[in-house]
């Protein structure tokens, strides 16, 4: 008994968008922009804690706007790239 199908060759993509690869490098930063944004504030936020004595509200505050600051490059980076129709 089979549990996979046998499939034919994998066919050829074609690109008909002539910066496709300008697109694939800057939608592969997102993995590492996003992730990198949140831990930037979180980092901030810590150490301002640390120095004035404020835990955790900073370290909030900071991760919120790391949270923030990384959807807004995500969405700068789809929009400069995505064609609205």
């Amino acid at each position: 008994m089979r549990i996979f199908k046998k499939r034919g060759p994998v066919p050829e993509i074609e690109v008909s968008d002539p910066d496709h690869k300008k697109k694939l490098a800057a939608y592969s930063t997102l993995g590492i922009m996003f992730p990198a944004s949140i831990a930037i504030g979180l980092f901030i936020g810590v150490v301002l804690d640390d120095l004035l004595g404020t835990n955790p509200v900073l370290t909030i505050i900071f991760t919120l706007y790391g949270l923030a600051a990384g959807f807004y490059n995500f969405f700068k980076v789809i929009n400069k790239y995505e064609k609205r129709k």
